[in-house]
């Protein structure tokens, strides 16, 4: 049985950060390169989150995200803050898995 870290690490934060890439991509009209730069991640891994060629763990929790939160950091995020990043991957991680975890409670979101 994973850990609850394990599950974020693998299940919830690819499925917040698949929703964040392709509205940066699709609707914000930022390149792959730079919306890649912005999560921190490779821009092969925002191809594969715009291709849908993830598990259908992932799909399945992106289908559920709040979308009210991420609607109140994405503007943000197109300004390049991290800080808002963090804030909206940690409050939708906490809103998905019910768990405050040592991260949520190291950045007060």
């Amino acid at each position: 049985m994973p850990t609850m870290y394990e599950t974020a690490t693998n299940e919830i934060v690819p499925a917040i950060r698949s929703y964040i890439a392709k509205e940066l991509v699709n609707k914000h009209k930022m390149s792959e390169e730079s919306v890649a730069k912005l999560l921190d991640v490779a821009q092969a891994a925002i191809s594969k989150y715009l291709n849908g060629k993830y598990s259908e763990r992932v799909k399945e929790i992106e289908r559920t995200l709040n979308k009210d939160i991420l609607e109140k950091y994405i503007n943000e995020i197109v300004e390049g803050s991290k800080v808002h990043l963090n804030a909206c991957i940690c409050k939708l991680c906490q809103s998905v898995n019910s768990f405050d975890c040592a991260f949520s409670s190291a950045s007060k979101v």
